[in-house]
């Protein structure tokens, strides 16, 4: 069996010589890393492109965050995946982590879903369309939801064990004969793919989830923090690449599932201005004042990888939907109010932090305006 990178190469190869560009191998090479592909294509070829602007395909939507690996389905998949879903008249829906998906079906057939979801401000939307839970997957199940449904639709991000988690949960909400549907990513989406499916066949088996249908016919938008973390690719100009499998899983046993927490996921303070998110982790500190200080991460402030494999995401403090990113070395009550009024100019900050404190207005302005004006200059990214 060739090794991922071979795998990738070969195919590459034989793209180029049958006249493909970039864009157009990068679409049909099983979900193969963006900047992975660019660094084997350009050996073969040197080409460029004019880039395009963002595109948002759910504009009244709060932006996707990467700290949630929100990749959302395109409206012309949810369609798809919507009349797949509709033609089983399903009495009860649960969609647990596809609150989008959710949404739209909820539009066509009321009162007969429940959206569970991690991310408040997606929810805020969602409780207008269906019965809406705020819900972080590493959480124990609601008991009153054990059992329940007839069918739950899970979009879990692509890590192996954030996919075992959701199975189990969507196992623990299914009824006994029920349907689960997932999405699962494609074969060249990295290295250790085969070896993450042949764990998951196993699970499967252990918790009584028999596969019925497997189809390659999920296609994700390009999202802010993934335009933006690919800009230096000088051909990837914001066009949808990504492609995921679309499983078909039938309940056939009661397996006891412990139905505890697993493992503790980070909890973010999350800001919403217009569209545009900052996410600021929640740090324990002791509310009194300390000079803010932020320091860089990486060039330009922009993260070039969202993958949880990047060493720098556990470093991140400060992290935008658009992939800006920053280090707090202290400080961070003062940052939190620097956030929540950085619409305000700068004097009217300065103003509000040494009220809060208790400071004179020289030493906040003094310490205070470099911070004010990295995060400020954050949100216009």
């Amino acid at each position: 069996m060739l090794d991922h990178k071979t795998g990738i190469k070969k195919i590459i190869e034989k793209r180029v010589s049958q006249g493909n560009n970039y864009l157009e191998i990068l679409k049909s090479i099983y979900g193969a890393d963006p900047r992975e592909v660019w660094e084997i294509f350009k050996e073969y070829k040197d080409e460029t492109s004019k880039k395009i602007k963002l595109i948002n395909l759910y504009p009244e939507y709060p932006e996707p965050h990467p700290a949630y690996s929100q990749w959302r389905i395109t409206p012309n998949s949810t369609k798809i995946l919507l009349s797949i879903i509709l033609e089983k008249n399903y009495e009860n829906v649960c969609f647990l982590g596809a609150p989008i998906l959710g949404i739209e079906f909820s539009k066509i057939k009321k009162n007969k879903a429940t959206i569970m979801d991690i991310d408040k401000d997606i929810i805020g939307y969602a409780k207008n369309f269906a019965k809406t839970i705020i819900y972080d997957i590493n959480n124990s199940i609601p008991e009153k939801e054990r059992n329940k449904f007839e069918c739950v639709i899970c979009d879990p991000p692509w890590y192996n064990k954030d996919i075992q988690h959701f199975i189990k949960r969507a196992t623990e909400l299914t009824k006994l004969g029920g349907t689960i549907y997932l999405t699962l990513p494609g074969i060249l989406t990295k290295p250790s793919i085969i070896n993450e499916r042949l764990k998951l066949q196993k699970l499967l088996s252990k918790i009584g989830l028999v596969i019925t249908e497997l189809q390659p016919i999920v296609e994700y938008e390009v999202p802010p923090f993934e335009y933006m973390a690919y800009q230096d690719i000088p051909t990837f100009s914001g066009e949808i690449w990504r492609m995921g499998n679309w499983i078909k899983l039938k309940k056939c046993k009661n397996y006891g599932i412990n139905n505890s927490t697993t493992n503790s996921s980070q909890k973010w303070i999350e800001y919403s201005f217009g569209k545009k998110r900052i996410f600021l982790k929640d740090k324990k500190e002791k509310e009194e004042y300390k000079k803010p200080k932020l320091s860089s991460l990486c060039p330009g402030n922009i993260l070039k990888s969202v993958s949880k494999r990047n060493s720098l995401i556990s470093k991140i403090d400060v992290w935008t939907s658009r992939n800006a990113i920053f280090h707090i070395d202290q400080g961070i009550g003062v940052i939190k109010t620097i956030i929540k009024n950085i619409k305000k100019n700068e004097d009217k900050i300065i103003q509000t932090i040494s009220k809060k404190y208790n400071l004179d207005i020289k030493k906040v302005n003094l310490e205070c305006k470099d911070s004010i004006k990295k995060l400020k200059e954050l949100i216009k990214i």
